[in-house]
């Protein structure tokens, strides 16, 4: 798998995330591109997707792209380029033919819109440096789905667990709850080992995966839903859970 990393605008809690990229590729077998991006436009050539936030200049380039070597070896291929930062991202990503992008939230509004545009499965960095425990939220749905086997694919080489949850936001929709579950399940037969939780909720679907989400390291799930209101470029629950929760996030599309 390819695998984008992307490593500006610059922080200085860089480590944990690099540590976590590190298990992702060996993880999924990937090899990893390091995209540097220095915003270097100006205001009359701002795009829809524009969000500046200011030079990254070549010292502090140089010094992220020192670090990372240090913690993923030399054979990470780097890139430098200027330009708006989100649309440098997403055309990146078409033009490479990569397979995942795996990137800090270290802005708000940066993190929505790569978030909004981003078709491959995409992996938002907020804490930690491990990857030990994933909690799926299902639907259902065959995107839902498509996002628990890419967990499983992860989960698996790594030894994570994994809860399945899907929430029913009544007693009368608790047996579609418990059914999403079970499709999910069979969803992760093949292509995950590892023992398999299940919690079906009755409540607020933001509010219970946003609660149920503490108890992890990652909350994997698809950006649509079933419902039509949810097939729209980012859900209104997908984009509740990306602006509140603590956790890492994987989307998956």
């Amino acid at each position: 798998m390819k695998l984008l990393l992307v490593v500006c605008p610059p922080y200085r809690e860089v480590e944990g995330l690099l540590k976590v990229t590190e298990v992702v590729r060996k993880a999924l077998r990937g090899s990893i591109t390091a995209l540097c991006v220095r915003s270097e436009i100006a205001q009359k050539y701002y795009s829809p997707f524009s969000i500046q936030l200011g030079k990254v200049d070549k010292e502090e380039e140089k010094r992220i792209f020192e670090e990372i070597t240090r913690v993923l070896g030399n054979d990470v291929m780097k890139l430098s380029r200027g330009g708006e930062l989100v649309s440098q991202v997403l055309d990146e990503i078409e033009k490479g033919g990569y397979d995942m992008l795996i990137y800090a939230d270290v802005d708000s509004k940066l993190t929505k819109k790569i978030a909004e545009y981003s078709h491959v499965p995409t992996l938002i960095y907020r804490r930690g440096e491990r990857l030990s425990s994933f909690l799926v939220c299902t639907d259902g749905s065959e995107h839902s789905l498509r996002a628990a086997r890419f967990a499983g694919k992860l989960a698996g080489p790594i030894g994570a667990r994994i809860t399945l949850l899907s929430v029913a936001r009544s007693e009368g929709e608790r047996s579609q709850a418990e059914e999403a579950v079970r499709k999910a399940r069979e969803a992760l037969s093949g292509v995950y080992a590892g023992q398999v939780e299940e919690a079906v909720r009755v409540g607020g679907v933001r509010e219970t995966i946003l609660e149920e989400g503490r108890q992890h390291d990652l909350l994997a799930l698809a950006p649509r839903g079933l419902s039509k209101l949810e097939r729209v470029v980012l859900g209104h629950i997908s984009l509740h859970i990306l602006e509140r929760a603590e956790n890492n996030i994987l989307l998956v599309r």
